[in-house]
């Protein structure tokens, strides 16, 4: 099936069924032995995922059962994360070439390019390293998923978890744009994410409406993903300036990161001011309404059948 919710289903068997289906994914992208940036890339996605669904029904497992799996999954994410870390640079930095391709000379960023490259060319060993170590934790924790310990099959199972998600995302919004710092920006780009996975595991509840939503959440963590990789990037140039041959490039690159992330945290603001229009009971109540429609459309078409 697919990352989301089932009628058909109880909730036990829905998160049961969508983390193997993750974690049968994930095991898939470790066994890459070719672009090796992708497959950490698409690993780091499955355990994204996985955080997702488990903050979802946080409140359905034992605390204990909650910490440990997410705290699992929190550290194999942060392994793949030291070993992809200059790919990610080296795209963000593709992008604001293309961003601003009217403006550069061609290769005017090349110093910058090619050490990016050079550094990720030098870790291709222990990208190899950190799949296979991966590998062997995944086929544990799928022995892990059937202990867990989902109770209630109603709007309980979720309601709580998907409200507190937004309600925090509401919240990294404003002190975002308040404090202008890029770990604020950073946390409420992670609470952001966390929101656009809960909402495809529910996206089935009115299908067209939460597809189009999911879709705006989505643009919004792109906006603010690029912001925090042009903020390491920009940390990056400022390091290697101090023996950098080429200022004037470092300092036109520089200039262009500033006006790029000015540009995408004016766009995040505008999207989020729709996204998180509503008060937290006010969104509980929406989602709550659409789970009680959804669960009789499902009895009648039951019925029906």
């Amino acid at each position: 099936m697919s990352y989301r919710l089932a009628g058909n289903e109880s909730a036990a068997e829905a998160v049961e069924r969508v983390a193997l289906e993750q974690l049968d994914k994930a095991l898939e992208h470790t066994r890459v032995k070719t672009k090796l940036d992708d497959a950490v890339h698409d690993v780091r996605v499955c355990f994204k995922k996985l955080r997702g669904l488990i903050r979802l029904v946080r409140d359905e497992p034992d605390d204990k059962q909650y910490k440990r799996e997410n705290i699992f999954y929190r550290d194999l994410n942060r392994r793949l994360s030291k070993v992809r870390d200059t790919a990610a640079l080296t795209e963000i930095l593709a992008k604001l070439e293309e961003r601003f391709a009217e403006e550069l000379t061609e290769n005017a960023f090349s110093a910058i390019r090619k050490s990016l490259t050079r550094a990720t060319r030098k870790r291709q060993a222990e990208k190899k390293r950190a799949l296979v170590q991966v590998r062997k934790k995944i086929i544990a924790a799928r022995k892990r998923v059937k202990k867990w310990s989902i109770k209630d099959d109603d709007f309980s199972a979720v309601g709580p978890g998907l409200t507190r998600i937004y309600t925090k995302g509401r919240a990294g919004f404003s002190k975002a744009y308040k404090k202008q710092s890029v770990r604020a920006f950073h946390e409420w780009r992670k609470d952001v994410k966390y929101f656009g996975y809960h909402v495809q595991l529910l996206r089935q509840l009115w299908p067209k409406e939460l597809k189009r939503f999911a879709k705006q959440v989505e643009r919004l963590v792109d906006f603010l993903s690029d912001d925090h990789d042009l903020a390491l990037l920009r940390d990056r140039v400022l390091e290697a300036s101090k023996q950098s041959e080429e200022p004037h490039a470092d300092e036109l690159l520089l200039a262009l990161i500033d006006k790029r992330r000015a540009e995408l945290q004016t766009k995040a603001r505008f999207l989020g001011e729709r996204i998180y229009a509503e008060k937290a009971h006010a969104f509980e109540r929406r989602f709550h309404e659409y789970w009680i429609a959804w669960r009789a459309e499902q009895e009648m078409n039951v019925v029906g059948a």
